[in-house]
């Protein structure tokens, strides 16, 4: 019974477990498996069902994880339209399935304030490296989300190993990060390429996770 009345704390200690390493997969090669999505999500929904059905009737569960399920449909949006990748879809998925309530209180999924948060501070860091690299042009509301860098540039320096160029017909490839820049200049490398940060979502959420929890929990 003692252990029963754990498992939804647990369940924080578990997301934690996850986000953590693949964050670093993250951020050193903008890609996590997708089989480590898929277990962990097995897991999770099983955990959380086992943890918040002792405390919660089943149908005010089913309206936690419809909540839960249905705030991931802008992420489901965004990697359909290809600005987004399925890593970064399935670690919301995840969380979704695993943590559907605020174990420490609040009435509010925590994926939504996640999210939102995670959202906000991917925006605010996308422009700050943009409006950065544009520092020496004149007012462009381009520079918002994205940066007017020398195609030779983006394909030579490290700073750029991640940029992928904004307009393209090609979808983006995590293992041909620079396809899109050499289609972009039509292989002159001293082109102007209008070019975005590929930056790691799954950290983001990992970083907002613990700020939702402890929102939600004062609101």
């Amino acid at each position: 019974m003692e252990i029963i009345k754990m498992l939804p704390y647990f369940l924080v200690v578990l997301n934690f477990a996850i986000f953590i390493p693949a964050s670093v997969l993250d951020i050193k090669y903008r890609e996590v498996p997708l089989w480590y999505w898929y277990v962990g999500s097995k897991i999770g929904l099983v955990v959380s069902i086992l943890a918040f059905s002792f405390y919660y009737p089943i149908k005010v569960l089913l309206i936690y994880y419809s909540i839960s399920i249905f705030s991931v449909l802008g992420l489901l949006i965004a990697y359909l339209m290809g600005h987004m990748g399925a890593g970064d879809l399935w670690a919301s998925i995840f969380l979704a399935l695993s943590l559907p309530i605020n174990p420490f209180g609040g009435f509010l999924p925590p994926i939504l304030l996640t999210l939102l948060i995670a959202s906000i501070l991917e925006l605010l860091t996308r422009t700050i490296l943009t409006v950065k690299d544009c520092r020496n042009m004149k007012l462009n509301k381009r520079c918002l989300s994205a940066a007017p860098i020398k195609a030779r540039e983006l394909l030579n320096n490290k700073k750029y190993r991640w940029y992928f160029a904004q307009k393209s017909t090609k979808n983006i490839s995590i293992d041909e990060p620079h396809e899109t820049i050499i289609e972009e200049s039509n292989g002159n490398l001293n082109e102007i390429v209008w070019a975005q940060p590929g930056l790691p979502y799954i950290l983001f959420i990992l970083i907002s996770l613990p700020i939702s929890l402890i929102v939600s929990t004062i609101i």
